[in-house]
């Protein structure tokens, strides 16, 4: 009994941490909103001098709020497009799923197969390339003893024929 208080003492103190930091958030977000309608709202606009029609048209406080909320919500907009094609392509990588098309270029699946197939084919190529290497390394090595064991002999036939 007293192991069940516990635990449930102890998820209630992580859950009561949450709330208090969901309630922080939700306090941030309104206070940021207060915030933005405040900065939104034209104040005082500087007197108009001009009888032109279209100056009087855009000096109007109406039209200046609305030109700020047609921007903040592009902002916005353009900004969860951003959030939303970051994180859809952290997703697809987790999952190892390639992007196939960019604009108007796209590979297909034939395309993907013949650009495995030429993989696959360098592969085996530069396989047979290491046994190559590998085989004359051999054969060097075998050559360099050979000359080494014959540069022997010469310099004994040469101390014999200086001897004799």
């Amino acid at each position: 009994m007293a192991g069940g208080t516990a635990d449930q003492g102890g998820s209630g103190s992580s859950s009561a941490g949450a709330n208090f930091v969901a309630g922080l958030i939700v306090i941030g977000v309104l206070v940021g909103l207060i915030l933005l309608v405040r900065g939104l709202i034209p104040a005082d606009l500087p007197p108009d001098h001009s009888s032109n029609f279209i100056d009087s048209i855009f000096h109007n406080k109406g039209v200046v709020l609305a030109a700020r909320l047609l921007l903040v919500s592009a902002a916005v907009v353009l900004a969860m497009g951003g959030v939303f094609i970051i994180v859809s392509m952290v997703i697809r990588m987790k999952n190892r799923e390639w992007l196939k098309r960019a604009g108007p270029f796209e590979i297909g699946q034939a395309g993907l197969v013949d650009i495995e197939a030429q993989i696959e084919k360098w592969r085996t190529v530069a396989q047979a390339g290491q046994e190559e290497v590998t085989e004359l390394t051999g054969r060097i090595k075998d050559s360099d003893e050979l000359i080494g064991e014959l540069q022997d002999e010469i310099d004994k036939l040469q101390l014999d024929m200086d001897d004799g």
